[in-house]
């Protein structure tokens, strides 16, 4: 079965992003930017980055190396648009996540925004442990279960709804225990809420050793 993501277009995907109601498109990117300022980023990967929202927040002079990695090629055509000739040293990996081994390198700081709704999330997990540097950081978003709010916000972008047959929300409790059996530990708990309703755990993970 094709992966429903090869089916939205990046206009679809960044228009539902941004439409006021839904306000995920600046909230992922304040987040980026807040991990990019907080953390050491001299090596960043980027799992699941769309089309790049929030690699405008890169600083050359901090971040030395950037991975974004994503399954859409149209996605990463306008992200390579937009940013290669600004971030000296990006590398794009179109891949499915699920498959991906790794590249060889190891990164400082990685992000994953809304990514694990769609993936496996144990062997992810697994594989991004052995990603991070020793003092690397994880910075992760999830958007948490709530039965008054639909999982995929309705708007005018139908292509959207694709995506509910294969989003599944995990509980930042079962996270947390995939985490630490995959040798990370939780640094950092926050929630946010949403104009929209929509409730989001933003963990900060570290490597137990």
């Amino acid at each position: 079965m094709d992966n429903p993501w090869l089916k939205i277009p990046a206009s679809d995907y960044e228009g539902h992003m941004r439409l006021p109601e839904v306000d995920q498109w600046s909230f992922l990117g304040d987040m980026l930017k807040e991990s990019l300022g907080k953390y050491d980023s001299r090596s960043f990967a980027y799992l699941g980055c769309s089309t790049g929202n929030g690699l405008e927040y890169i600083r050359n002079d901090k971040t030395h190396k950037v991975t974004a990695i994503d399954i859409n090629p149209e996605y990463l055509s306008i992200l390579r648009n937009r940013y290669q000739g600004k971030i000296p040293n990006l590398e794009i990996v179109e891949t499915n996540l699920n498959d991906y081994q790794g590249n060889g390198k190891r990164y400082d700081l990685i992000f994953a925004g809304l990514l694990f709704e769609y993936l496996a999330p144990g062997p992810l997990l697994k594989k991004i442990s052995t990603w991070l540097e020793n003092a690397g950081v994880m910075v992760v978003v999830l958007q948490l279960q709530d039965k008054h709010v639909k999982k995929v916000s309705d708007t005018p972008y139908s292509s959207l709804k694709r995506l509910e047959p294969i989003m599944n929300l995990i509980s930042d409790q079962n996270f947390k225990l995939l985490a630490k059996e995959s040798g990370m530990k939780e640094l950092e708990d926050k929630r946010f809420t949403l104009e929209s309703g929509k409730s989001f755990y933003v963990g900060v993970f570290g490597k137990t050793s």
